[in-house]
């Protein structure tokens, strides 16, 4: 090993020797690397703690050529490592560039020690150094950027400071990414309000032509999105479910669009995806910011005939913007239907390809002979051995080949759907044991007013009425739906049952296998039987109702509760029998006894409620009627309201019993998971794990529920406060509005003007006026000053202008008629110019290409001519007289336009002066209301009394529409005023300068405000009821053929 002082006298040595031969080669360059290495040794003691490593030197002879600019950037760079001494310590990124530059270095003597180790390298260093030394390349690059950096552009602070901007860019990144996610999860949950479904995978395989497709474009096309609609499936049957789905996975695949999403959420309401409006906008324009999207629908003749016009007209709409299929923006729809009336009509002129059954049958045929033809040659079989084959399977197996051969005749085989479901049905009934079961599941499947849990249904079969108990254990199925009903149900993947398709719940219903009359009776008997059970009184200790969810009494609380009063209603749709009158009235007896309270205020009975209870007193009188019909009535509202009276109920004390339940079910769940007790999965498997549930028996989480106490408040907010803010960081896009209103108030006033005072542009500075030498005009455009009159042969120019002046703007006085061509020098006084042209509303399109390109030739022929000529003359005369005709032409069309523009003005003008804000209390007619309370009432449908004289009914009606809208405005008017009363009093009390008395004096008014709300709520409630009863007596006016169709407005 070389040391330091060895290194510099042989240095020393061959500049001696250099010197006498006279042939000195600058020997001093070396000194700078050498220094330099001298200070590498030290930063290497200094960082490493060691003297263990040093710096290996590996120097050519200078008549070699060495690689003089890798040793001086090597020594360059070395110099800056100096300045790293003490700094690594508090200055991570110091370290790290540190580490880079060493691994730099030892890799530059890497590569040296492999190429002058070999023994022969000096004499093949002329052919293969210039080869050799491009590995340096990369090395002396990394080494000139870290020279760079520290010692050119920034300093070891600065180096800290940006690092630090790096970490506050990731960090601000992720709370970006975190904002996005929180919008998107609410999104969803917003699509989900509406009652419809966006998972699509569960139906990838559904239709097995369009899981084809689908797999095949989504390798083709940037965005592919399908769809599966389902016959009576509420969530997938209705332009709404489309739309949900088809904006969720946009959203999935282009997540720059969420933002947009959010705040069309927020600015309409997020009480609910309901509107179909609102739906079309988003999809429009998600649509065209999405790139080339493909689009495929199946099944589109299983929704009804509004919902399937509602999809194809949005087909249409997206169809005819005008785009390329091959461009990377457009979009495509493939449909999969079969083809009716409104399909066929739709689509007329869109291309199609027929699908018949002999297409089908073929490819059966095929597929048979083929996969068959695979088995014969994989196991060698021929007909003879097959043959023997199977007859022996099925003699182990218990079975006459004769059967296998009656099952296999091609004549046995079903060829309708209904054959099929009947040999599935046959199936079923064969097992003695489970035929039982398997009725009472189909049953229940088709008269379920929402989708069944397995565990809901496990719960239902485990109630004993007779011994006023819920035996879980004991009375459960052992067997799943699967072996109870075979391939007519299916589960889904939240553990919800429904049957395959609808055409089975048909089949059933018109075989008569399910008698849904008698399984709503039992339905609603069961409910209300279940209710009734001593589990549910008020007095039960608090500890018995704990130990009874342990043991999943509760499980069929949420449907009982729910769809009592829906199963009875249908169910006595048509005579009973004196026996299922007497069944019913016990029951209903027990259950009103149980949770019967009487009304504060006065239920309104509707004529549904008054139906139900005649046909249970067909069979005789029955005491508790009249409780019957404060209950059901009151049921009846709670589950179609959507405001916060669904979580009340005026005569029965369900809702109490249920909140006091879910406390003590929600306080057990949370203390088994704190214990880390196994009764957590026992208690998920009797409720599910989403165990914090809505109070609003209207809204779907009622049942669905959620996974955190947090989830669930926020979504409790959005009930009573809908209208969120979508700006960033506000306070109020966590607590809402409760109106549109409010919303579009705090947005202008908080949001937008300080957008705009920040945004603001500064006044803009006037231009200096062109003033023209010859008659003093001033001029703001130069285009304008250069073609005015003076520059050119006019009267008004002097005649003493030289000639050279005129030809100086030859070149800026050619017009075309176009733009400021009114300003030129050729054009007289009403010829036409091309832009005039393009306005002239009476022509049309060709006509207007045609007259715009004559009119441009003669003004390019007026300004190449000279004046007089024959050429301009001729010119000049034709534009005149098309000019005299076009306006001429254009006056007659536009005296009647203008005649009625002035009738419109007018009644813009009245309708402004109409549309001022007047009070609920002071409008006195309809279009004093506001314009959003006219457009509600004007959507309704209006039903006069059956026994009014026709001369009155249309004054009624009006009358009724001027009281209802009232109502529905002193209701909002009455809700706003609370929602700034509240604002108001959070002020005042943030201030903490109130007063005893003047807090009471708030409270006073804010009851008196509510009372005003709740005035017009109850008017909105009774007149429905009202109509409702006018409906029914029509109709029945109808039936009766006392009339042909029910007048209405």
């Amino acid at each position: 090993m070389t040391s330091l002082a060895a290194l510099k006298r042989s240095i020393a040595k061959i500049e001696r020797k250099q010197a006498t031969e006279r042939r000195l080669q600058n020997m001093r360059r070396l000194s700078k690397f050498v220094d330099i290495m001298e200070r590498h040794g030290e930063v290497i003691e200094t960082l490493l703690n060691t003297t263990n490593l040093l710096g290996f030197v590996w120097v050519l002879p200078v008549r070699y050529g060495a690689n003089e600019v890798s040793v001086t950037v090597i020594g360059e760079s070395l110099e800056l490592l100096e300045s790293c001494n003490g700094l690594i310590d508090g200055y991570p990124l110091v370290k790290r560039a540190v580490e880079s530059m060493f691994h730099d270095i030892l890799e530059f003597h890497k590569t040296a020690v492999a190429y002058f180790r070999k023994p022969m390298w000096k004499q093949v260093f002329q052919a293969t150094w210039s080869t050799y030394k491009a590995k340096f390349g990369p090395v002396v690059d990394s080494l000139k950027r870290h020279r760079q950096v520290f010692g050119d552009r920034l300093t070891f602070a600065q180096l800290e400071i940006r690092v630090e901007g790096i970490r506050s860019a990731d960090a601000l990144k992720k709370l970006r990414k975190d904002e996005t996610m929180r919008q998107l999860r609410d999104i969803q949950c917003w699509l989900n309000s509406a009652d419809v479904a966006c998972d699509q995978e569960s139906f990838r395989r559904k239709t097995i032509l369009t899981s084809l497709m689908v797999e095949d474009c989504l390798k083709c096309y940037q965005s592919t999105i399908w769809f599966y609609f389902r016959h009576g499936d509420s969530q997938r049957s209705s332009f709404l479910s489309l739309a949900a789905s088809v904006i969720a996975q946009l959203l999935d695949k282009k997540s720059d669009l969420i933002p947009y999403v959010f705040e069309e959420m927020c600015r309409k309401g997020k009480r609910a995806f309901s509107s179909e409006t609102l739906a079309k906008e988003i999809l429009e324009v998600m649509m065209r910011n999405s790139g080339q999207v493909c689009i495929i629908l199946d099944g589109l003749d299983e929704c009804s005939k509004i919902e399937r016009k509602k999809v194809l007209q949005w087909i249409r709409l997206m169809s005819e913007h005008p785009q390329n299929r091959d461009s990377s923006d457009s979009t495509i729809c493939i449909l999969v239907s079969q083809r009716d009336a409104i399909t066929s009509k739709t689509l007329r002129d869109i291309p199609s390809l027929e699908i018949t059954s002999k297409d089908t049958r073929d490819d059966i045929y095929t597929y048979i002979r083929s996969r068959g033809s695979e088995v014969q040659k994989k196991f060698q079989l021929n007909d003879e051995s097959t043959k023997a084959m199977v007859e022996l399977v099925m003699e182990k197996a218990g079975v006459s080949p004769g059967d296998l051969y009656k099952e296999l005749n091609t004549k046995e085989i079903p060829t309708q759907l209904d054959q099929a479901y009947e040999r599935i049905l046959n199936n079923i009934l064969e097992e003695q044991a489970s035929r039982t079961h398997a009725v009472q599941l189909l049953g229940w499947l088709v008269c379920a007013k929402r989708r069944l849990q397995w565990r809901e249904i496990q719960g239902a079969v485990s109630i004993d009425l007779e011994a006023e108990d819920v035996d879980f254990e004991g009375r459960q199925w052992i067997l799943d739906s699967r072996d109870l009903c075979d391939s007519l149900v299916e589960v889904k993947t939240d553990g919800s049952l429904e049957l395959v398709h609808a055409t089975a719940k048909l089949f059933l219903i018109r075989t008569n296998f399910i008698d849904v009359r008698q399984v709503e009776l039992r339905m609603a008997s069961l409910c209300m039987g279940y209710l009734a059970l001593p589990g549910f009184e008020t007095f039960l200790p608090d500890e018995s109702v704990a130990d009874l969810i342990n043991t999943g009494y509760y499980t069929f609380l949420d449907y009982a509760v729910c769809f009592w009063s829906s199963h009875l209603q249908e169910g006595l749709k048509r005579i009973i029998d004196r026996q299922d009158a007497m069944m019913l009235i016990e029951v209903l007896s027990k259950f009103l006894e149980s949770h019967y309270r009487h009304p504060a205020k006065e239920i309104n009975i509707p004529s549904s409620a008054y139906e139900v209870k005649r046909r249970i007193e067909e069979h005789g009188p029955w005491s508790t009627s009249e409780k019957f019909l404060n209950a059901f009535a009151s049921t009846q509202n709670q589950i179609s309201c959507f405001t916060q009276d669904a979580a009340t109920n005026e005569c029965l004390d369900i809702p109490d019993v249920i909140t006091r339940i879910r406390k003590i079910l929600e306080k057990t769940a949370s203390e088994n998971t704190a214990n880390g007790r196994a009764d957590s999965r026992l208690l998920y498997s009797f409720y599910g794990h989403r165990l914090y549930k809505c109070p609003r028996m209207s809204c779907e989480f009622f049942h669905q529920g959620f996974e955190t106490v947090q989830q669930r408040e926020s979504h409790l907010s959005k009930h009573d406060r809908a209208f969120e803010c979508s700006f960033p960081q506000c306070y109020r896009a966590t607590i809402g509005f409760s109106s549109k209103r409010q919303l579009e108030k705090h947005i202008a006033d908080t949001h937008e003007k300080k957008a705009r005072e920040m945004h603001s542009f500064p006044s803009k500075r006037a231009k200096i006026a062109l003033v023209c030498r010859f008659c003093k005009e001033e001029f703001q455009d130069t285009r304008a000053y250069r073609m005015h009159d003076c520059t050119g042969s006019s009267p008004k120019r002097p005649q003493n202008i030289e000639a050279t002046d005129k030809s100086s703007t030859r070149g800026v006085e050619a017009t075309t008629g176009e733009s400021n061509s009114a300003n030129s020098h050729w054009q007289g006084p009403g010829l036409l110019t091309v832009d005039e042209i393009e306005n002239m509303p009476h022509l049309g399109k060709k006509e207007k290409v045609a007259h715009k390109e004559f009119v441009r030739n003669l003004w390019t022929v007026l300004n190449d001519s000279d004046r007089p000529s024959q050429e301009y003359e001729t010119a000049h005369t034709r534009l005149t007289l098309l000019s005299q005709r076009l306006r001429d032409v254009q006056q007659a069309y536009q005296e009647p336009q203008l005649a009625l523009q002035q009738q419109e003005q007018t009644y813009d003008t009245q309708v402004e002066q109409q549309a001022e804000w007047v009070p609920w209390n002071k409008v006195q007619h309809f279009s004093q209301l506001l314009s959003s309370i006219q457009e509600r009432v004007l959507g309704l449908t209006f039903y006069a009394p059956p026994d009014m004289a026709n001369e009155l009914v249309e004054n009624w009606i009006a009358d009724a529409r001027l009281r209802y809208g009232k109502a529905l405005q002193k209701q909002e008017e009455a809700q706003t005023q609370l929602s700034e009363f509240d604002e108001e009093i959070e002020r005042r009390q943030s201030q903490g300068d109130m007063s005893r008395e003047e807090i009471q004096g708030y409270v006073d008014r804010r009851r008196a405000i509510a009372r005003i709300s709740e005035e017009g709520q109850e008017f909105v409630q009774r007149f429905t009821e009202q109509q409702e009863t006018f409906k029914t007596l029509w109709r029945k006016k109808v039936e009766s053929g006392e009339i042909v169709f029910i007048p209405s407005a």
